[in-house]
């Protein structure tokens, strides 16, 4: 069978890899003509998950990262500066590390061969002889068996398949910044842990740890500070906020470097305020700080005339769930298994999709949940009791019987 990937992200490769494993013929496109290298920060995803991956081949033994065991909920209180108080630490099993690590050990996996960088893919339909037809920017027009589009959360084969389903705003962005830990005076007691800051009287809140620097380097001093503050933006200022030092209202993402002097400062004055001291000084001291606008988008099926989604091309997810590489990774398992279980395409498409409904859906429930519970109904951790905090968890959030940060709540 002839497979078309269009994307060559971490969804991407991940399918082609697996895909070349069982014999498919694989060609990925990728629009970009350069390293996808520097388009990320710290991301993480359930310890479990990246032991499978690696099973799996897709990465070495080697990769760094950062084993997560506790998640701290954390507020600011005065008499508990510079660092805040503890409400609860919540046990985790939960790894994080640079997405930049994962995309370029991904792509060092995949042969040269199989992968076109600098094609964009304008165009795909379905041909009377079932299959699918790809046109690149180039007006070169290619034929496969099966379209795996893997192409993110504005993606074009979502547009092509599903036209009438549009991302939805959710009310706040991502502002997000790295910051080489050399660069803090004092020792930061910041651990094996995440942690998450609440603003008091104020939706959102703050997410901080430390991934590996980019030699992989995990070693106290060499770290990096990952921050990530969800803020609340009425949707009326989104273009203020999204205007890059060019006057150029940005869509979705704003990228380092591109941050308005007069808008970081703005954002730092608010976290200032809102986060204790020590935590503060960091997002400070951070420069070429970048945007993420949070869209979330819902789906009623994953594929389409010989034509399927997978990652953030599908169903789209609040980002705080940690599950974007879950996606990805099981959307292409299950593909796979699904092609071997049933006699044609059209009978194993349909399977699974129904099993991705299932799980896309789920996630994104437990997304709205803790939208909920960390954006707009988030206690005061610095006022609040660890028994309230935990009841007010234990409330809040259900994870999916396949998807869990691990450790005990209690």
């Amino acid at each position: 069978m002839k497979i078309g990937v269009v994307g060559g992200s971490i969804a991407g490769c991940s399918a082609a890899i697996l895909l070349l494993k069982e014999g498919y013929d694989v060609t990925v496109f990728e629009r970009s003509n350069t390293s996808l290298v520097g388009r990320g920060g710290g991301i993480g995803t359930p310890s479990e998950l990246i032991k499978q991956i690696k099973q799996d081949g897709l990465i070495p033994d080697d990769f760094s990262f950062f084993q997560i065991n506790r998640m701290p909920f954390i507020g600011k209180n005065e008499d508990y500066e510079p660092y805040g108080k503890i409400a609860w630490e919540m046990p985790m099993n939960f790894h994080v590390f640079q997405w930049n690590e994962l995309w370029r050990k991904l792509r060092n996996n995949l042969p040269n061969k199989y992968f076109k960088g600098g094609i964009k893919i304008t165009n795909s339909v379905l041909l009377e002889n079932a299959k699918v037809e790809l046109t690149t920017n180039k007006g070169k027009k290619e034929q496969f068996d099966l379209v795996v589009f893997a192409d993110g959360y504005n993606s074009l084969g979502r547009s092509l398949l599903f036209p009438e389903k549009k991302l939805k705003y959710r009310g706040y962005v991502l502002w997000r910044g790295l910051l080489p830990e050399s660069e803090i005076l004092e020792k930061s007691p910041l651990k094996d842990e995440i942690l998450r800051l609440s603003y008091k009287n104020q939706p959102g809140h703050n997410v901080l740890y430390f991934i590996p620097n980019k030699k992989g380097s995990t070693t106290t001093g060499s770290r990096i500070f990952n921050w990530a503050a969800y803020i609340a933006v009425q949707e009326k200022d989104l273009n203020e906020i999204m205007t890059d030092v060019n006057g150029r209202v940005r869509n979705g993402t704003l990228p380092p470097g591109k941050l308005t002097i007069k808008i970081e400062n703005k954002l730092k004055h608010f976290l200032s305020k809102k986060i204790p001291e020590h935590y503060a000084d960091i997002v400070n001291k951070t420069t070429k700080s970048y945007i993420q606008v949070i869209y979330t988008l819902d789906l009623d099926s994953y594929y389409k005339n010989n034509m399927c989604l997978i990652g953030d091309a599908g169903i789209v997810v609040q980002p705080f769930t940690g599950s974007g590489v879950f996606k990805g990774y099981n959307n292409i398992k299950d593909l796979i298994v699904s092609l071997k279980e049933n006699n044609s395409l059209k009978e194993a498409l349909k399977a699974w999709n129904k099993k991705q409904l299932i799980t896309g859906k789920k996630l994104l429930a437990l997304g709205e949940q803790m939208e909920k519970a960390f954006i707009w109904e988030q206690p005061d951790f610095a006022n609040t009791s660890k028994e309230d905090i935990i009841n007010w968890w234990k409330a809040s959030v259900t994870f999916p019987d396949n998807f869990n940060y691990g450790g005990s709540s209690s």
